[in-house]
């Protein structure tokens, strides 16, 4: 057998034609049909490590079943990833449903931080124009064999159901992320085919069904009353939901019904719930998990001398981290573009970094840089705006002063239960220099479940009190376009600052409809000038390279940047102790 690497064909720069956009029904099933082979997507890249991979762990050998796989998150998922946007339920869901497409996933994680796609439950993916797109299912996925769909086939009429449901359900924080699909035009003309009509052209749609934020596929009796899924996790994923306790541990098995036969190769998974730091770093040093991620730099150098023979993974940097405020009320001190460049000019971004990023990162503005050409940096800010993102005391006191709130004492919010300990480091050091700078702030922390996230009410979604601003970190979406419109475009209900800006609204809308590639870079672009000019969000700020370390028993582990870890990782990799 061999394997056809480039089944998936991006985008193209010009209007595509039908057959620039799809994925080959034969080449799509034959890749997947490797698995049954013992043959790994991944294998041959897997030999030879890249320079963000160092160690003994390989995807070299034949792949052995059996055992579990032991990983952890900070705090404990819900079962429906539509009405709960945290990113450890969406992970938790990813072990046991599945996309339309999903992103490949490589053991050098700057490959994987490319998001090509490939096929998960589609074996076709086409659009004529970027307006129509058409996706033909596999005919071997099936749900799992539980009532009330008993292991039947997942269908056209699946897809449809989730994501209407999706889009229509008030309580989904993400539906108006899914705005450019028209939920009345959804067309099933076989069991097996779904077109979707959006409202507009929009280029990256392919990666809007790859996203485990937005694109689980339930089982269509979820919405019909047929069981609810605030309770019961079912669907067509690597994994079978087993049990949940919560503050302990959720439990996982291998469905063996899987469409990729042959694969998991663990008979279960084990994801814990250690939100201590020092927890994570025991249980990683004793060999009770497999993974652990997010290192903190300080802890990284005893993690090594612990497990010497693990393997140690360094990517590109993760999400940027922004002080934001509330924008939705005039009353508001964020309100005020003085406000914003002194809290900018306050921060001495050299000195942060030595803190929080002593083993070198990279600033990042609104786009990560991990996004490549996509994200514009500090160093190419004009010279009219660029004063504004160097450490400059003195002239934040002048903007405070100009403002009026010399003498008002501001509150400075962050979650400090919901990013670990770095993520509190860097909000109490920023704090340090606003009051260095001549901020007079009172440090509040709050929950990050009941008052950041709050069910879509809290913090993160722009509900900041008047007197505030806020550290946190942006989500980790997989398209430059979902950046700008989650986070900017008024239609959005996860702009963390209630922005309105009809000006920003048009240039977003113009950007996600352009199709023509380099047309869209440079839109994307100019957006970033634009905000980085109004300061709705005060970024520039340094993020860390990502640190993880594999034990030398995993065998074949990819990295991935997207919470669909389960299907694009840990359902292709084997323990050999």
């Amino acid at each position: 057998m061999t394997e056809d690497r480039n089944y998936w064909r991006s985008l193209p720069s010009r209007r595509p034609s039908r057959r620039q956009v799809l994925l080959s029904g034969a080449a799509g099933i034959g890749g997947m049909a490797l698995a049954a082979c013992g043959t790994n997507r991944s294998a041959s890249q897997s030999g030879s490590p890249s320079s963000g991979v160092t160690g003994g762990q390989s995807g070299a050998g034949t792949p052995l079943l059996g055992g579990t796989f032991n990983w952890y998150e900070i705090g404990n998922p819900t079962l429906n990833p539509h009405t709960n946007a945290r990113y450890w339920t969406q992970r938790a869901a990813g072990a046991v449903m599945s996309r339309v497409v999903r992103y490949k996933a490589s053991p050098d994680p700057k490959v994987s931080a490319n998001r090509e796609v490939e096929s998960d439950l589609a074996v076709t993916l086409e659009s004529p124009d970027g307006i129509t797109w058409t996706a033909r299912l596999r005919p071997d996925a099936k749900f799992q064999n539980v009532a009330p769909v008993n292991g039947r086939a997942v269908e056209a009429e699946d897809v449809k159901a989730t994501f209407i449901a999706a889009l229509t359900n008030p309580k989904n924080a993400n539906r108006e992320s899914l705005g450019m699909i028209d939920e009345t035009k959804i067309e099933t003309p076989s069991k097996d085919t779904v077109v979707f009509h959006l409202k507009f052209p929009y280029a990256p749609f392919k990666k809007t069904l790859a996203s485990p934020t937005y694109s689980w596929v339930f089982p269509r009796e979820a919405f019909s009353g047929g069981y609810d899924p605030e309770k019961q996790l079912i669907g067509s994923g690597p994994f079978l939901f087993d049990s949940f306790t919560p503050d302990v541990a959720v439990l996982y098995k291998r469905n063996p019904s899987w469409f990729e036969q042959g694969r998991p190769y663990v008979d279960g998974a084990r994801y814990a719930i250690i939100p201590d730091t020092s927890q994570q770093n025991a249980q990683f040093s004793s060999g009770n998990l497999d993974l652990i991620t997010q290192i903190e730099d300080n802890d990284l150098d005893a993690l090594k001398r612990n497990r010497p023979q693990a393997t140690l993974i360094t990517a590109p940097p993760g999400v940027p981290g922004w002080v934001f405020g509330q924008l939705g009320d005039p009353s508001s001190v964020w309100a005020d573009v003085r406000v914003r460049r002194a809290v900018s000019m306050a921060i001495d971004r050299e000195a942060l970094a030595k803190i929080v990023a002593p083993r070198g990162g990279e600033l990042q503005l609104v786009v990560g840089t991990s996004f490549g050409k996509w994200a514009l940096k500090p160093a190419d800010l004009p010279a009219d705006i660029a004063p504004y993102y160097k450490y400059d005391p003195a002239g934040a006191r002048k903007q405070l002063e100009a403002a009026g709130r010399q003498n008002f004492e501001f509150s400075f919010i962050y979650t400090n239960n919901g990013y670990g300990a770095r993520f509190n480091t860097t909000a109490e050091t920023i704090n340090g220099m606003l009051s260095t700078a001549g901020f007079k702030t009172k440090l509040v922390t709050i929950d990050y479940q009941r008052e950041y996230v709050g069910g879509g009410k809290g913090v993160r979604y722009g509900s900041a009190p008047p007197d505030a601003m806020v550290y946190g970190l942006t989500s980790g979406f997989d398209e430059p376009d979902e950046v700008l419109f989650n986070y900017f475009h008024s239609k959005s209900a996860l702009r963390n600052t209630s922005v309105k800006d009809p000006t920003l609204d048009g240039m977003i809308d113009k950007e996600r409809t352009t199709l023509d590639e380099n047309e869209r870079q440079k839109a994307v672009l100019d957006i970033q000038r634009y905000l980085a000019d109004k300061a709705y969000l005060v970024g520039g700020l340094p993020t860390p390279y990502g640190y993880s370390m594999v034990q030398p028993w995993v065998h074949n582990f990819n990295s991935t940047t997207s919470y669909g870890v389960f299907t694009e990782s840990y359902a292709g990799l084997w323990l050999k102790k």
